[in-house]
C-alpha cells in the first residue's frame, strides 16, 4: 500500500513542530514532490548513498535529521557533489524531509530519546536557547565510576569510541545530556550540578575548560548522539502508516574504520 507523501509530512511536522526549529535552522522540506510513496529512507545525512539506496528500493521519500541545505545554494552544478545529488533526486521524484532542532526540541525527540536509552531518571531542563529547551539533567539509578559509565555508553549506544575530558571520578550519577553538538553549553552543565555532560563535538580547549571545571564531558560522537532518533521515526511512521517499507542508515557515512 502506498501513502500520499503530503500525509507522511504533516504527521511528522504535528511532531517536530516548524516552530521549534532554532533561527539558524533549516528543519523541513529540503526537496518536495507530489505524489506516494511505499517506502520511506531514514538516515541522519542525505548523502549519496542514501539517494542510491532509495532508488533502488523505489522510495519516493527521504527523512533525514540534518538538513540537505543548510545556507541557500545559488546553483545546482553537474559533476559537483550537491549537484549531483540534486539532479538524482529531481530525476527520480525523491523528495526529502528534514527534521533537525525541530525534532531535537520536540517531545518524544532526540534528547528525550537519549535520556529514556540510558535509562535516566529526575528529568529537567538543562537550558534554554530562543526560549527553547536544548538539554536534560537526569542521573543514573546508581553511582557509576568512570570505567562502568565508558561499558555502559558503548552498549546502550553501540559506539566503539568515545572521548572523556577533565579529571578522573570514581562517583558519577547526575548528568547533563544534550545530542548533537553541546560544547556551547559547558558552563550550564557544571552549574546544574552535574558530575559528567555527555554530548558531541567536543574540541581540545573544550577538554582544558572541562579540567579547570571538574566536570567530565562525555564526547560519544556526533553521529552516534543522534542516530537513537531513527528507529522511533520507524516506530512512529508505522503506528500510523502500517504497510510502509522502511530502510533505515545503521551506520555513519563518513567515519572511516581502521
Amino acid at each position: 500500500m502506498k501513502y500520499q507523501i503530503e500525509e507522511i509530512k504533516n504527521f511528522m511536522e504535528r511532531w517536530a513542530k516548524d516552530e521549534y526549529q532554532l533561527s539558524w535552522d533549516n528543519s523541513g522540506s529540503q526537496v518536495e514532490f507530489k505524489g506516494d510513496t511505499g517506502s520511506v529512507v531514514l538516515a541522519m545525512d542525505v548523502t549519496d548513498k542514501v539517494i542510491d539506496k532509495a532508488i533502488e528500493m523505489d522510495a519516493k521519500l527521504i527523512i533525514s535529521h540534518h538538513p540537505m541545505f543548510f545556507s541557500g545554494s545559488k546553483n545546482i552544478i553537474e559533476g559537483t557533489y550537491l549537484g549531483d545529488n540534486i539532479i538524482k533526486l529531481i530525476k527520480n521524484n525523491i523528495s526529502v524531509f528534514s527534521y533537525h532542532t525541530s525534532m531535537d526540541i520536540a517531545e518524544d525527540g532526540v534528547n528525550d530519546t537519549l535520556f529514556e536509552k540510558l535509562n535516566l531518571k529526575n528529568k529537567e531542563v538543562l537550558t534554554y536557547e530562543e526560549e527553547k529547551p536544548m538539554g536534560l539533567i537526569g542521573e543514573f539509578e546508581r553511582e557509576l565510576s568512570l570505567e562502568d559509565l565508558d561499558k555502559f555508553l558503548k552498549n546502550k549506544l553501540q559506539v566503539n569510541k568515545i572521548k572523556y575530558y577533565g579529571q578522573e571520578k570514581n562517583k558519577i550519577k547526575k548528568v547533563t545530556i544534550l545530542g548533537g553538538s553541546g560544547s556551547d553549553f559547558i558552563k550550564e552543565a557544571k552549574e546544574a550540578g552535574a558530575e559528567a555532560y555527555i554530548t558531541s563535538d567536543i574540541k581540545y580547549h573544550d577538554g582544558q575548560r572541562a579540567y579547570e571545571e571538574d566536570l567530565i564531558l562525555v564526547d560519544v560522537g556526533h553521529f552516534y548522539s543522534e542516530r537513537i532518533i531513527l528507529p522511533k521515526i520507524k516506530n512512529r511512521l508505522q503506528e500510523n502508516f502500517k504497510d510502509l517499507d522502511f530502510y533505515i542508515q545503521e551506520e555513519s557515512s563518513f567515519e572511516l574504520d581502521i
